[in-house]
């Protein structure tokens, strides 16, 4: 008697789990695509043996083989090597760009949704400066301020994404503190620190960190391209702007340089968007 019951309650969750974004297989490959420079940057021995700083005794410009997957470059060293040793410095300068922007501008949008008047005007026309601004064009007046390195980079592109945390935060806080349950909370005796604290954050945390997933893979595209630039890690430090930067006087001779690099930041870009369009739909 009881068995059919079971069933009947077992059936939505098989179907909710077979509708879930996230089981289709566009995202689990998008999941797989960031997953592996993630190991990359995590364990780099476990995938290479190769030096990614000295060729050695390596024939230089070498095509792609089965000993070196993506060739090797104008010195003889291993461009795959290369790749997998320079992903903990491009992806921890995009995570520090991320967190950049989230923090600063989750701040100012928190505290322009709640401190009507002057202050939201005063932080909102900042805002506006910045989204006034084309990203590379502010990202490189700030690297040529602080100077050339991963970090200073990673603080330039994380400043042009301040903008959009900003008004998306302060969107959802106007929300949030017109809500029934904020009204009850400051009406039992709650302060003003507490509502941030136990309801706005909480309740905007949702999009916000969907938005932090989308910036990623814009941190990582614009981070290399500053890197392409010269404005990035020095060489001979494998970074995958640097890498594919390296390899542009020889794209006529040796194509694997560029274009294998290449192919490998843009999945990784496309697939961290893919990630944070499906954290959107979900929060949704």
């Amino acid at each position: 008697m009881n068995t059919p019951l079971k069933n009947n309650k077992a059936q939505p969750r098989r179907t909710a789990l077979r509708n879930s974004p996230w089981l289709k297989p566009l995202t689990l490959l998008a999941g797989l695509i960031v997953l592996i420079p993630v190991l990359w940057a995590l364990f780099p021995g476990l995938f290479t043996g190769q030096d990614p700083l000295d060729g050695g005794s390596t024939a230089s410009l070498l095509p792609p083989d089965a000993q070196h997957w993506f060739g090797t470059d104008q010195v003889g060293r291993d461009v795959y090597a290369r790749m997998v040793y320079g992903a903990g410095r491009s992806l921890l300068a995009a995570i520090i760009a991320v967190a950049v922007g989230l923090v600063i501008g989750t701040a100012i949008g928190v505290i322009a949704g709640t401190q009507r008047g002057w202050i939201e005007d005063v932080l909102m026309r900042i805002v506006d400066v910045l989204v006034s601004i084309p990203g590379i064009l502010l990202s490189l007046s700030v690297v040529i301020i602080l100077g050339f390195g991963t970090v200073n980079v990673a603080l330039a592109v994380g400043i042009t994404a301040i903008a959009q945390f900003a008004r998306l935060a302060r969107a959802q806080t106007l929300g949030i503190v017109r809500s029934d349950y904020v009204a009850a909370a400051y009406g039992s005796g709650a302060n003003h620190t507490k509502v941030l604290i136990h309801h706005v954050l909480p309740n905007a945390s949702g999009p916000l960190l969907a938005l932090a997933v989308l910036q990623l893979g814009s941190a990582i595209l614009q981070i290399s391209t500053l890197s392409f630039l010269g404005y990035g890690t020095p060489p001979p430090t494998p970074e995958w702007g640097l890498i594919i930067s390296e390899g542009r006087n020889f794209v006529a001779t040796a194509w694997w340089l560029t274009v294998l690099p290449g192919i490998i930041v843009m999945a990784v870009v496309v697939a961290t968007n893919r990630l944070g369009s499906v954290l959107r739909e979900v929060g949704e």
